[in-house]
């Protein structure tokens, strides 16, 4: 996890940027920058790097100049216990007719 703080726009809006990578055996794992907005920037303030996070978050698209640009904000986050198992998905169901 790795962020940075900053101010934009002409409204002085506060915007955390933080990084998360997938836990995973592969080669090269996968990563989402993910934004904190305003009030909701200080629910990183007690993460540090290393940490496994869960994340309730919101996925945007904007158009700019006839392009689309992908956004995602989280509205929650909350820090998971490494001493746990890794959640594992659940089990398909076998009772299906075909």
């Amino acid at each position: 996890m790795i962020w940075q703080e900053e101010t934009v726009w002409a409204n002085n809006s506060r915007k955390v940027t933080f990084v998360i990578e997938e836990e995973t055996d592969r080669e090269f794992k996968g990563s989402i920058a993910i934004d904190l907005w305003n009030d909701k920037a200080d629910l990183i303030k007690d993460f540090k790097e290393g940490d496994r996070v869960k994340a309730g978050l919101n996925f945007r698209a904007r158009e700019y100049n006839w392009r689309r640009f992908n956004w995602v904000s989280a509205w929650r986050l909350e820090k998971l216990d490494w001493s746990a198992p890794a959640p594992k998905a659940a089990p398909a169901d076998d009772d299906l007719p075909f």
